[in-house]
């Protein structure tokens, strides 16, 4: 046993989230294994895991599924795959009070024991196994965790009188399917999970559920760990179950566990005994209301350290008691009896004269029995296995395999004989997962997935189609008339039923546009027809070139939609936020269609596509800073990559005052200029990568507004919009708005560059040098004007008269204008902010008679420097 450094507990009932918190601990570790109690919760969490980190970091590992990249950092298991010699900084264990289960405690015990992470180990699990946990590490971080919403007892005894959202809860397989023939005849019908199913058909019940095609979901207690549902309320028909050794009354735990999948984060949920199922005393009730139970005692423990130097060392090892009172000594698991029994084999023992062969035997042992056959029949089975192992080198013969895997490729049959296939494969499936022992182990491994995969669909289709009515009055009528139901699919992808448009293939889903598309029996059909040509047409994206590839027409977006990547005009993926504005992350849409496999792939080609994309239209921003350069340089530098291309002068005026010659040098050949008021990158200030600029920015920052995006028409320099927009967005785009009128701010440099000439002058006039470049009237050039601290006074034409007044400086023989110093040249015998303050005056009166008049006089009395602000503004008047 490992000692209790670092050790942590999240304890509490269902929907307390501490399988998410743990989820989200786990990752902001460098690398981290977590055991899930169930294949399904370990596929579900390894495709999340995926979304967040890439598939590159992620592993999955179960007993029939291995998928592990070459720098997986991340590995999401079942407790039983999970790996013993890899070392990580975290690892997190769910369902830790499983160790109390007769079946798979002792292995639960094991992980408890045995793992740790480098820097953090995490149980997770019901309160009752906190004493234990306790008794094993003193040291160990308790964190209970209350759950978010309320369980409640209702006295609802009948399934007629049953409300939607409702799960029955059943313990064997006959009771489901005559609990769902009943639902089926009260209610229209039901979804039907058991334990048994395999994933792929248990998740597309599942999803028949979710998806609301049915109210009502009739399952074993396999509901009862890690299925998050949207289920109000749970109903047991039974309060006894078979244990594997026995019939037994559930605990109150148990019942608890399971009635806790009632309620959804915050909506409460309730609970209730059909009139079958007997009684519990309120006592029990109460303590399944407030999460009360009988704490664990005892947990189950075998020996890990297994000497196979001999058979008799192996059961010796096997046999070996706890030295601790609290553990009790797991005998006669299902693989030290089938190793006992094989082992004592005439054919086998002798065999068995080296740690190798003993080995072998023992891994052969612990081949998951999923057929749930007849003892004697799963060790013939074994026994067969073991041999031509053994007569062959290890390896399985290609034939031998072909004939036993390629004859479950047929998918006839009822619901009984489907899954008795199921179960078949899923233990090739497991095996195939063993690489070293069969020589093609990829190709196997595929065909077995496949063959699951294929009737998985069968089977779900069987249970559909037994236990769910459908009335939609278009198949009925059909199927009365004796018609057959004809599935077309036509050149523009419209799916047709009997002539009459049903749907249409949109990307790698089907869109429904008909009032009867809710019925599953029609959904069934046309996936049948439509499957083989979905995956067709993955197939023929992941092969597509790039250029088919686009983020559609921008112009059509609004602040509020998802940003979709299309190839075509079908939408294929979105783009989510990423690390930084420059690195978006791409996901391919969800679809019932695209399996996790290849979802990784189209979402590998879409983000491969968008960083392609991101690096040729603003490849500037993609450079390296060289190190070598000044830091206020590459402060500079940094900040402007960061802004998209754009960015105000403000902060770094000092700097820009200080620039030696070869640092303006570094600067321009990276794109940048340097204007009065902006950097800003010419090369971005292009119809493209502005667009891209707008979506990275609304990607990252997450705005939400219900309008487009405000982005000019036809590549004009200055638009007008009313859409209040962040000051951020508007330098993404590399334009500045004014009062609701944008202008380019390269654009908006020249003519600040062509005002500051004027006004080394004097006061100038509107003029067409200042509004054609911008293509702006009077008003919107006053904006752009004032923003760069001039004002105007209206003359005897309405023409506008621009001066600059400097509010900072006591010597008005400058002018300062956002901190660029315009030197006036003085008048003989006036100042130049007599002038500027009469004009100020004049403008109040807004009176220009007067200024000349002014003028005149002045003149009179003194000759006027030919250079001086008045003798220009005479001039202009």
């Amino acid at each position: 046993m490992k000692d209790d450094y670092n050790l942590q507990a999240i304890l509490g009932p269902t929907n307390t989230g501490k399988t998410y918190l743990a989820f989200d601990r786990l990752i902001s570790y460098k690398s981290g294994i977590f055991g899930f109690p169930l294949r399904l919760l370990a596929r579900e969490n390894y495709d999340k895991a995926i979304e967040k980190l890439g598939s590159l970091k992620v592993a999955l590992i179960t007993g029939e599924e291995k998928i592990i990249p070459q720098g997986a950092k991340y590995y999401f298991c079942t407790v039983e795959s999970m790996p013993l010699n890899i070392e990580v900084e975290c690892i997190a264990i769910d369902e830790v009070q499983l160790a109390a289960d007769y079946e798979r405690g002792y292995i639960f015990t094991d992980r408890i024991l045995n793992l740790r992470g480098n820097y953090e180990t995490i149980f997770l699990g019901s309160d009752t196994i906190e004493k234990i946990l306790i008794n094993l590490f003193p040291k160990i971080k308790i964190q209970k965790r209350n759950r978010f919403s309320k369980l409640l007892f209702q006295s609802k005894n009948s399934l007629s009188k049953l409300n939607p959202r409702t799960a029955i809860v059943a313990f064997n397989i006959n009771s489901v399917y005559e609990i769902a023939e009943s639902i089926k005849a009260y209610k229209g019908g039901a979804a039907v999970v058991l334990g048994s199913l395999s994933p792929r058909t248990r998740n597309a019940q599942v999803q028949v559920y979710e998806d609301k095609k049915v109210d009502f979901l009739v399952a074993t207690d396999a509901i009862g760990m890690g299925l998050n549902l949207n289920i109000n309320h749970v109903t047991f028909s039974s309060l006894n179950k078979f244990d594997g050794r026995r019939n037994r009354d559930l605990s109150a735990a148990e019942v608890g566990q399971i009635a806790g999948r009632a309620g959804r984060f915050q909506n409460d949920g309730s609970f209730s005994f059909l009139k079958s199922a007997g009684k519990f005393d309120l006592v029990t009730i109460q303590s399944i209301e407030n999460h009360k139970f009988d704490v664990i005692q005892k947990i189950y423990w075998r020996n890990s350290n297994i000497d196979f130097s001999s058979v008799n060392s192996t059961l010796k090892s096997l046999k070996q008691f706890p030295i601790q009172s609290f553990f009790i000594h797991k005998k006669n698991a299902e693989d030290e009896l089938n190793f006992k029994f094989l082992s004592e084999d005439a054919e086998i023992s002798s065999m068995l004269n080296n740690k190798k062969t003993i080995l072998l035997l023992w891994n052969v042992c612990q081949i998951p029995d999923f057929q749930k056959v007849f003892n004697d029949s799963y060790q013939a089975f074994l026994k067969n296995i073991f041999l031509t192992l053994m007569h062959n080198e290890g390896i399985f013969p290609e034939n031998w395999l072909s004939e036993r895997i390629l004859r479950l490729d047929n998918y006839n049959g009822g619901i009984e004989e489907l899954s008795i296939k199921i179960a078949n494969i899923r233990t090739w499936t497991y095996i195939a997962n063993h690489l070293y022992w069969i020589k093609d182990s990829k190709f196997w491994q595929e065909k077995t997935h496949q063959i699951e995969n294929n009737l998985s669909d069968h089977l779900h289709t069987c249970l559909t189609n037994r236990f769910i009515d459908f009335s939609a009055s278009f198949f009925t009528s059909t199927l009365s008339q004796g018609e057959k139901i004809v599935i077309n699919v036509d050149k523009d992808k419209f799916i047709k039923l009997n002539g009459q448009t049903y749907g249409y293939i949109n990307g790698f889903n089907l869109q429904l546009n008909v009032p009867n598309s809710d019925s599953l029996f029609s959904l069934i059909n046309v996936k049948k027809s439509i499957r083989t040509m979905i995956d067709e047409k993955i197939n023929n994206f992941l092969n597509a070139p790039f250029d088919s590839i686009n983020l559609g027409n921008v112009k059509n977006l609004k602040l509020n939609d998802l940003i979709k990547v299309y190839w075509g005009d079908e939408p294929i993926g979105k783009i989510e936020k990423g690390i930084n504005i420059l690195s978006p992350k791409v996901v391919a849409l969800n679809s019932e269609y695209l399996d996790s496999d290849k979802k990784i792939l189209v979402s590998k080609k879409l983000q491969e596509w968008l960083d392609e994309v991101i690096l040729s239209s603003l490849k500037s921003l993609k450079e390296e800073i060289d190190q070598n350069i000044a830091s206020d340089v590459r402060s500079i530098i940094f900040n402007v990559f960061e802004n998209l291309g754009t960015m105000l002068i403000n902060d770094h005026l000092n700097t820009i005052r200080n620039l030696k010659e070869q640092d303006k040098v570094v600067i321009s050949r990276l794109g940048i200029r340097i204007g009065a008021k902006y950097f800003f990158m010419p090369n971005l200030l292009k119809k493209f990568p502005m667009e891209l600029n707008a979506i990275l920015w609304h990607v990252f920052n997450n705005f939400d507004l219900d309008e487009n995006f405000p982005l000019p028409l036809d590549g004009r320099v200055s638009f007008e919009s009313l859409i209040k927009m962040p000051d951020t967005y508007w330098l993404s785009i590399g334009y500045k708005c004014l009062d609701g009128f944008a202008v380019r701010v390269d654009v908006f440099e020249r003519i600040f560059f062509i005002a500051r000439q004027k006004i080394k002058y004097g006061p100038f006039l509107e003029s067409s040098d200042l509004m054609n470049p911008v293509g702006c009237n009077s008003e919107q050039l006053e904006k752009i004007l004032r923003f760069c601290g001039f004002e105007n006074s209206i003359m005897g034409d309405n023409k506008k008269i621009y001066y600059f007044i400097n509010k900072n400086k006591k010597n008005n023989n400058k002018i300062k204008n956002n901190n660029k110093i315009f030197k006036i040249k003085k008048s003989k015998k006036k100042k130049p902010n007599l002038l500027i303050k009469k004009i100020k005056s004049d403008k109040k009166e807004n009176n220009a008679d007067l200024l000349i008049k002014k003028i005149k006089s002045d003149k009179k009395e003194n000759k006027a420097d030919p250079n001086s602000p008045f003798a220009v503004l005479e001039k202009l008047l």
